[in-house]
């Protein structure tokens, strides 16, 4: 059994799909099918499920792709274990981000990562699901890396913070609560918010506050992308709790007010799954990541 046909196996598997795990191995799909089929011969077990309309993992295959990453993994470290450190780095490497991050400039990190090691093919993956989308993703095995936010205290992870980030109420400048000094979540809890969905960080830490205080809140919006919420605000949908940098990057009509008598806050991390040997690809992303950080960027 090659690393090849295990190779070919784990695409289809986190894809899901024929076309996209091949124009993800830069192969042809006849060429992914036809290695599937070999490596399902050699075991003498269905991996893939197939239908004309989907593809899905039979229990034999949910079974063998934790193996099979784990087959490739260690391939890679007895790779790694006999090349001059100076050789030129190889293999795959999926990182996690989130969108419209500025902390964090990932479209010029990994543009830098790709010039410095072409040889890597390097995915870069946004959630739907935010931070939990690729906290999951990394405990499965399906991510090596991710940047999330307030990701501390899982055993399960490691995690390797960047910057802490403290929220703010953001009002619209014609809202009652503009010409306040201060906002409290008992007043905050009776107006309609905008906000993330359920599994991004700042949505949690909102949530936690909120239910630690006996409060609830009402989401008038919810949008997927941070940035857009003080839109939203500006138009009066809403109020919202905010990275307080937010206050500075905007010529929108809003004003950022402290939060009286509780501080949230949030920390941006990159995280990996706790006990798994990280590649030196992964290390050398991670190596390069304070080269593309802006410590006083709004988050």
């Amino acid at each position: 059994m090659d690393d090849r046909k295990l190779r070919y196996f784990v695409a289809v598997a986190e894809e899901l799909n024929f076309t996209r795990a091949s124009q993800r191995l830069y192969a042809t799909q006849s060429t992914v099918s036809a290695t599937i089929r070999a490596l399902e011969q050699e075991l003498g077990a269905s991996l893939l499920a197939r239908t004309t309309r989907s593809v899905s993992l039979t229990e034999a295959g949910a079974t063998f792709l934790p193996e099979a990453r784990a087959a490739i993994e260690a391939i890679d470290r007895a790779r790694a274990s006999v090349e001059p450190m100076s050789a030129g780095l190889r293999g795959s490497l999926a990182v996690g981000t989130l969108s419209s991050l500025t902390t964090v400039n990932v479209p010029e990190l990994a543009g830098d990562f790709h010039r410095r090691y072409p040889s890597v093919k390097c995915r870069i993956e946004i959630s739907p699901r935010g931070a939990a989308g690729h906290v999951e993703r990394i405990k499965s095995g399906f991510l090596d890396l991710a940047i999330v936010g307030d990701a501390e205290g899982d055993p399960e992870l490691d995690v390797r913070p960047i910057r802490s980030f403290r929220l703010a109420v953001f009002v619209a400048g014609s809202h009652p609560l503009a010409r306040r000094r201060n906002v409290d979540l008992a007043t905050l809890a009776g107006e309609p918010f905008v906000d993330l969905p359920i599994g991004f960080a700042q949505r949690e830490v909102v949530d936690r506050a909120f239910a630690g205080h006996g409060l609830r809140r009402e989401i008038a919006v919810e949008v997927m992308d941070l940035a857009a919420i003080p839109l939203y605000v500006a138009h009066g949908m809403g109020v919202a709790l905010l990275p307080d940098g937010f206050a500075a990057d905007t010529d929108l009509p809003v004003r950022a007010l402290p939060l009286a008598g509780v501080e949230l806050n949030w920390t941006l991390s990159v995280i990996s799954a706790h006990g798994r040997r990280l590649s030196r690809a992964a290390h050398a992303f991670l190596d390069l990541v304070p080269e593309h950080t802006t410590p006083d960027a709004s988050w």
